[in-house]
């Protein structure tokens, strides 16, 4: 395992000088303050004409294949360079895609450059395991990436169903946590008491911030909450709808995609016409469901409408280029404990399963996760109440007492 941790260090090393030799920062800036941001994937056309015109200048036949916009208005985009691409540091042309991750202000400009190649989960270093293992119990770690600078990204899915990207440095230590908000980066609940805000009216705190950080956008509403924190919903120069939440005293709290000026953004898409991976996705995760509707939203999302084998209605949403996001009941409830599953339509792998370990159990409820997954409560032979969870596959996870 050391060997092969060397071998992909000294692979990802050989990307520096790639970088550098392109007049790109490398990525010496000091390390992420261990602080729990949250962050969405948005479409590219959230990002500030400056992000796109640096991308198409310094990475020609390249993909940007997801932008994610962090709550401090930062973001991060990644960008697969094409196969076949000669380094600049050898002769040698790269046999496979490699994927940069570029951070940049809220004002679009450049902090770094970092490559990133694929780490089997098995290698990662015992130190990055042992931490998942103590702060996130239950956690299932999805998948790693080894950085040019040494660091991995890690993501994972918590126990509560949480969506959480890590970041940790060469040696294994903790850097910072981001936590995947598919409904935006708000940190207060929309309520039915918001008041509308003339624009004029606004503190000079929250103009000035607009101004600095989204030049030539348009405030088109504000409002103020019951908590006396005021949401501002902008058009940035390149189209882009955004809720900016700003403190009562004009501070910048956080930024987000899903401003509510946009649900009215939709058009339809027939099903014949929805991108394979959306399909393939919903036959392997939700067998004999019939797909009855969609939507694709003015972020280049798709909104997919379906009734599963044993009748529930669920909305899932996918990125524009069709990976999935999140689902939700057909009440749009999010929490997945609002969406009861008839145990007999349960799949047959769950139920073998508690059969095989929990004999002479009852099941008692189940419940559909908005990530596909399911809980299952069960009460034991001998009256014991615990609660097991499953992938949208039917493959145990974990088991607590209920």
């Amino acid at each position: 395992m050391k060997t092969q941790q060397k071998t992909l260090i000294a692979f990802a090393f050989s990307f520096i000088m790639f970088s550098c030799t392109n007049n790109e920062p490398g990525s010496s800036s000091s390390a992420v303050s261990a602080v729990a941001l949250t962050y969405e994937v948005v479409a590219a056309s959230v990002l500030p004409t400056t992000i796109t015109s640096y991308i198409t200048s310094k990475y020609a036949g390249a993909t940007t294949t997801q932008v994610n916009l962090n709550s401090d208005g930062t973001y991060v985009a990644y960008v697969t360079l094409p196969a076949g691409t000669t380094l600049k540091s050898s002769n040698t042309a790269k046999t496979s895609s490699v994927m940069a991750k570029l951070n940049f202000t809220a004002k679009g400009t450049l902090e770094s450059v970092k490559t990133e190649t694929t780490v089997a989960i098995a290698d990662l270093l015992p130190a990055i395991t042992t931490y998942i293992t103590t702060n996130y119990a239950g956690a299932t770690i999805k998948e790693a990436h080894l950085e040019s600078d040494g660091g991995f990204d890690v993501f994972i899915t918590a126990a509560d169903g949480n969506k959480i990207k890590l970041n940790f440095d060469v040696a294994g230590t903790f850097v910072s946590e981001r936590v995947f908000k598919a409904n935006g980066n708000h940190k207060h609940k929309h309520d039915t008491n918001q008041v509308p805000v003339a624009i004029a009216d606004l503190v000079s705190k929250i103009k000035i911030y607009i101004e600095s950080n989204y030049t030539g956008a348009t405030i088109t509403s504000a409002h103020k909450e019951s908590d006396a924190t005021f949401d501002v919903f902008i058009t940035t120069a390149t189209g882009a709808h955004l809720n900016l939440n700003f403190s009562a005293a004009g501070e910048f709290l956080s930024v987000s995609s899903n401003g509510s000026n946009h649900s009215n953004s939709e058009t339809q898409v027939a099903v014949a016409n929805l991108l394979a991976s959306i399909t393939t996705y919903i036959t392997t995760n939700y067998a004999n469901a019939t797909i009855t509707s969609a939507e694709k939203d003015w972020n280049g999302g798709f909104e997919v409408h379906l009734t599963t084998a044993a009748g529930v209605r669920l909305e899932l949403n996918f990125t524009g280029t069709g990976e999935f996001v999140v689902g939700s009941d057909a009440n749009n409830n999010h929490s997945a404990s609002m969406v009861s599953v008839i145990v007999t339509d349960l799949i047959a792998n769950i139920k073998e399963y508690i059969t095989t370990n929990y004999v002479g159990a009852t099941i008692k409820e189940a419940h559909l996760e908005s990530d596909g997954s399911y809980d299952v409560t069960i009460s034991t032979a001998t009256g014991t109440k615990l609660k097991l969870n499953f992938t949208a596959t039917g493959v145990f996870v974990n088991v607590v007492n209920n």
